[in-house]
């Protein structure tokens, strides 16, 4: 069968180039066979434009118009998380990026970049809403937020479509931990692990968080002043050993010099006394143990719940009672740097009631 004859007035046009309606043009890409709209424009610039887009695919040379569209495409959602920065993080912030990252392929890793949509992400992030993981909904939105201005910067995306979604706002449910909720653990803490009453009054007193106080070395003492490092934030706060807390009569001597009273050899206050399955006698207590120690001896008091306090709500009640006192900066004993942040600590979520001052 014979071809079609070629329309006379097409003669001269430049290869790939259509007109399926008269005066709207496309392009077909002679490698996939996708189709490209140029729309109804003068035929002057179809023609231009058509040209240039068959000098990419023969030369693969970066033009403009059509051809820069060209340039981006066949990139992956993939590829872009290859191009993400990964110097220069904690541990626990990379790890936890591999888990969301490894989410988002799983969901559109083989999709185009720009043709990413704002469906697509809220088809990934609303069913995690719907099964109640907000907080995991949450952290995959902010991480899609991340990842697609990267996407944009590189020319891969014509706009961030993540940050466009619904933005989220999660209440914490966790009950702060009340002074007498403290002493009906503290209590019980010496059944659970003989460094335990030691870690939470050092954590009461000083108002530092667990891994700070896992990690304090008695070295750090010194000249009557400890100083420690917030391994979050880096900040180094420096808290005079005379710092007290009325109203359980102890100050931060006082609790170090319980630390290092336990008769065991070790550079850091909160310690192990003998050896436990893979723990040896003076070794530094693991971050975990810290959380499921505190658990053990809150449900050993009659302290149980979904929304139980944690061992981190030490460091909010050390806020409010400090702050009751009134004699003590609590925003740089905690290491704060913003009021927002500050008030975070001091708001007891219902716990007491708000007090009115009167000096």
């Amino acid at each position: 069968m014979a071809a079609r004859p070629r329309i006379r007035r097409r003669a001269n046009w430049p290869a790939n180039m259509h007109e399926p309606r008269p005066a709207y043009y496309t392009w077909r890409d002679p490698r996939d066979g996708k189709v490209y709209i140029l729309g109804r424009i003068p035929l002057a610039q179809a023609i231009y434009e058509a040209q240039e887009a068959n000098v990419v695919v023969s030369e693969s040379k970066v033009t403009r118009s059509l051809a820069e569209r060209l340039a981006g495409e066949h990139k992956t959602v993939s590829d872009l998380i290859g191009k993400m920065p990964t110097e220069g993080f904690k541990a626990s912030t990379t790890s936890a990026r591999k888990y969301y990252d490894e989410a988002i392929t799983k969901a559109f890793g083989t999709k185009e970049c720009k043709a990413l949509t704002v469906k697509d992400i809220s088809d990934l992030i609303e069913p995690i809403k719907d099964r109640g993981k907000l907080r995991w909904a949450q952290a995959i939105r902010s991480r899609l937020v991340q990842i697609c201005a990267k996407g944009v910067a590189l020319g891969w995306m014509e706009k961030n479509v993540a940050e466009i979604t619904e933005r989220m706002k999660v209440k914490v449910t966790r009950q702060r931990l009340s002074l007498d909720e403290f002493n009906l653990i503290l209590e019980k803490a010496p059944q659970v692990a003989e460094w335990l009453p030691n870690a939470m009054l050092l954590a009461l007193v000083s108002g530092q968080d667990r891994s700070t106080i896992a990690r304090w070395e008695k070295a750090a003492v010194v000249d009557g002043v400890a100083i420690v490092r917030r391994s979050k934030t880096e900040i180094r706060i420096a808290i005079p050993l005379a710092l007290r807390m009325d109203v359980i009569g102890l100050s931060l001597a006082d609790v170090i010099g319980r630390c290092n009273g336990t008769g065991v050899e070790s550079k850091y206050l909160i310690h192990h006394h003998q050896k436990f399955a893979n723990s040896f006698k003076g070794q530094h207590v693991k971050i975990g143990s810290v959380s499921q120690a505190f658990a053990d001896a809150r449900e050993l008091a009659g302290i149980i719940g979904a929304n139980a306090p944690t061992f981190h709500e030490i460091r909010s009640l050390a806020k409010r009672l400090y702050v009751d006192q009134g004699n003590v900066d609590t925003k740089a004993l905690l290491g704060h740097l913003s009021d927002q942040t500050a008030n975070l600590y001091a708001n007891s979520r219902g716990l007491e009631p708000v007090k009115v001052k009167i000096t």
